[in-house]
């Protein structure tokens, strides 16, 4: 609101008569003063904050006194004359401010991982603790946030960790859940290494997700200002996010908050509320990661463990500024790289440790979930009231070995599949129809689990290793494991329907492969939709990754690429397939549209990224390829990835990329285990093919003394190759920007 001299005389009376009474409101006094003010200058400009811009004239010529001024958004060509007063303008800040608010969580949104905060609607399934279970570790986790700066040596940062399986994520959904209720909860982020985003599996977008929550928060102190600083933060440096961590946390976070405390006092406490980190161990994805394959090697490559520190490092520095008013949690597995940075220097200093073992007495609450869920089945299925004996019950329990995961994967393999997934349903095993009789067969494992010196993890490896045996073929259901854990990973990530289609050499064996499975891996209801398949826990992916713990059924990456690869060829021209996975269009439309089932730019990702591409492995891989190889129609594969879509959903200068690699990719794959004098077969068939396509359309090709050279005297790799080929529809090659991993490169999974 303006105080403005009010004009006397009526010359400036007339003048404000177009201007409502409410804009110009005079005091029933006026006092006297000296001196003067232009309004042209006092007045430059008027509050953003009013109502609609006002055209009118204002002049005076002297007047005295104050006059309150409001509503005004602008107003041209005033001039108030020499006067006496003082001119006081409505800034609007409060407008400002919600609008600069808005705008800054309306940019975190963009850039955060919306899946990772403990009440998502990705983890509406989540596990939870049971009621009356894990009761003596929630309350020393929730005792700690409370009254953990009362100890002797406090500490900022609570360690929860212990093996795999021991219901780390379920106690930490459920103190977020308990500190929410009672106002002590920050923010959180929960890190899945199964998430369909890679959001969840990545430092990216750790910070930016606090961020977000806690500008949503209104229960910190003086929560306005601290708003306001984190939003000048952003619009000061609209690239903050690209920055490292620890200068995001300073920037977003950390100023803001010390932008709150008075010179010379005492920093505000809240240690009450806590900022929740849960899954550190599967943040597994490395940024630079695709950087790092294309430049051959030349730059050091970061690890996962080289990732996980940057974040530890990150969090550290906020516990130690006293301006920061959080304690933290953060719950992983002891991997060495987060044990080795809590076990040294100042970490070792601000961190207490709880390592879930015995000391919470977890048998008891698995006994008291074994009852429930026996319960629940009961009703399900009309058993007896004794079924299980409680000597069963006993025997469960003491082979859980206080993993909550034994526990929860026996419950889902005695259940069965779960209700409404019949078309995902395999044929009963025999023996194994009823859920007395799945109880039995668990019963009857073999564990060696109270003899000394014993895996700590045998007992779920022998239970793993049973649910796996229980399908028709087990080895060809791992390989179909190994290819959906490819696939549901960093950036290759293919829906259900997509692999199904790729890997099925025909129609139904998905549940016949992975239907046995329902108890391990959740398969999307929905043929059609573009869900992911996911593993119900990151211990089972582990088994069957490991060939110590899983034996005979274990299957190599080199193996899983090979098979992916080989399963391509073979379902190449398998129409059947790809009817399966159109709905619109009639069948006869699709007659010469085999190749599109896997959409161009989906292979690109898929093969492409996966380092080997089209290779296989060895020759004698090869070999046995050769006959699928030979009966695909090339000169249809060359002509789809030879000329772009021009799809309103793919550019084409990515589909030219995408074109360019794929076929130089095949060129050079097909002829990576011919020998020096002679090509096989399948080369001659594969190369002749291309090379007809792509002259036809325009392409430039090997020249003939390049291809005699790569025939007879050596061969060219992949990066030479993609060399020789330039699409037709780019005018300047340098124009596109194309990188790619060479095919000896290594990849995590290799």
């Amino acid at each position: 609101m303006a105080h403005v001299p009010l004009p006397t005389n009526s010359a400036a009376n007339s003048a404000t008569t177009p201007l409502d009474r409410d804009e110009f409101r005079a005091p029933n006094s006026v006092p006297t003063a000296s001196g003067s003010l232009d309004a042209t200058q006092g007045l430059a400009s008027t509050s953003s904050g009013g109502s609609s811009s006002s055209l009118n004239v204002i002049h005076n010529s002297n007047y005295f006194g104050p006059v309150t001024m409001n509503k005004i958004k602008s107003a041209r060509n005033v001039s108030m004359g020499p006067n006496h007063g003082i001119i006081n303008q409505n800034s609007g800040a409060g407008e400002l401010e919600e609008e600069s608010y808005l705008a800054a969580l309306a940019f975190l949104s963009k850039h955060m991982a919306a899946g990772a905060i403990h009440d998502s609607k990705e983890r509406c399934d989540a596990p939870k603790c049971m009621p009356e279970t894990r009761v003596a570790v929630q309350d020393e986790i929730l005792g700690w946030i409370t009254d953990g700066h009362k100890d002797t040596e406090p500490s900022r940062i609570l360690w929860v960790t212990g093996p795999a399986g021991t219901g780390k994520t379920a106690i930490l959904g459920t103190i977020a859940e308990r500190c929410k209720a009672k106002g002590m909860l920050g923010a959180t982020f929960f890190f899945s290494s199964f998430s369909g985003s890679l959001a969840r599996r990545s430092k990216t977008h750790l910070v930016s997700t606090l961020a977000y929550q806690l500008l949503q928060h209104a229960g910190l102190p003086q929560v306005g200002q601290f708003h306001t600083r984190m939003s000048q933060a952003i619009r000061r440096d609209p690239a903050i996010l690209q920055k490292r961590l620890q200068t995001q946390l300073e920037e977003l976070i950390l100023l803001p908050f010390r932008h709150e405390v008075p010179t010379g006092t005492d920093p505000p406490r809240t240690d009450q509320m806590a900022i929740i980190i849960d899954g550190l161990d599967e943040c597994n994805y490395v940024e630079d990661e695709s950087e790092s394959l294309s430049s051959g090697g030349n730059r050091t490559h970061r690890t996962k463990g080289d990732e996980q520190r940057e974040i530890l490092s990150a969090i550290l520095h906020a516990a130690n500024d006293p301006a920061f008013p959080f304690v933290i949690i953060i719950a992983s597995r002891p991997e060495l790289a987060i044990r080795e940075f809590f076990s040294t220097g100042l970490a070792r200093d601000a961190t207490r440790e709880l390592f879930l073992d015995n000391k919470y007495d977890p048998s008891a609450d698995i006994r008291l979930f074994y009852e429930s869920k026996f319960s629940s089945i009961r009703r399900r299925f009309n058993l007896p009231p004794n079924w299980p004996s409680i000597e069963d019950v006993l025997q469960l329990v003491a082979n859980a070995s206080g993993q909550f995961i034994y526990a929860a994967t026996v419950i889902r393999f005695v259940e069965g599949p779960p209700s409404g997934s019949h078309t995902h349903v395999a044929p009963a095993v025999p023996g194994l129809r009823s859920p007395h009789q799945r109880l039995v067969r668990i019963l009857d494992l073999r564990t060696r689990v109270h003899i000394p010196n014993v895996r700590p993890l045998e007992a779920l490896d022998i239970l793993y290793d049973t649910v796996v045996r229980t399908c028709s073929e087990p080895l060809l259901s791992v390989k179909w494991l190994g290819a959906i854990r490819l696939y549901t990973t960093h950036r290759r990530l293919l829906p259900a329907r997509l692999l199904r289609l790729w890997m099925e050499e025909s129609p139904g064996e998905e549940v016949c492969v992975l239907g046995p499975l329902s108890s391990l891996i959740s398969i999307p209801s929905d043929p059609n939709c573009d869900e992911l398949y996911s593993f119900h826990h990151k211990s089972f992916v582990d088994f069957f990754e490991d060939e110590s713990r899983c034996a005979d059924l274990y299957v190599s990456p080199l193996q899983t690429r090979d098979f992916i690869l080989h399963m391509y060829f073979r379902n190449m021209d398998n129409r059947k397939f790809f009817l399966l996975d159109i709905h619109s269009r009639t069948i006869d439309s699709y007659k010469d549209e085999v190749f599109d089932r896997i959409p161009k730019s989906v292979l690109y990702n898929a093969l492409g990224l996966a380092a080997r591409g089209f290779h296989f492995s060895s020759a004698d891989v090869f070999k046995i390829a050769e006959g699928p190889m030979l009966s695909c129609n090339a000169l249809r594969w060359a002509e789809f990835f030879a000329v772009p879509e021009r799809s309103k959903d793919v550019p084409v200068s990515p589909d030219i990329i995408h074109s360019k690699y794929l076929v130089s990719q095949m060129f050079c794959a097909v002829h990576v285990w011919c020998p020096k004098i002679r090509c096989r077969r399948a080369c001659k068939y594969w190369r002749e093919a291309i090379l007809e396509v792509v002259r036809g359309r325009g392409w430039a090709v090997p020249s003939p003394l390049a291809l005699f050279r790569d025939s007879w005297v050596r061969h060219y790799d992949f990066e030479e190759m993609v060399g020789f080929f330039k699409h037709a529809q780019a005018d300047d090659d340098s124009d596109i920007s194309f990188t790619s991993p060479s095919p000896s490169a290594k990849t995590d999974n290799d």
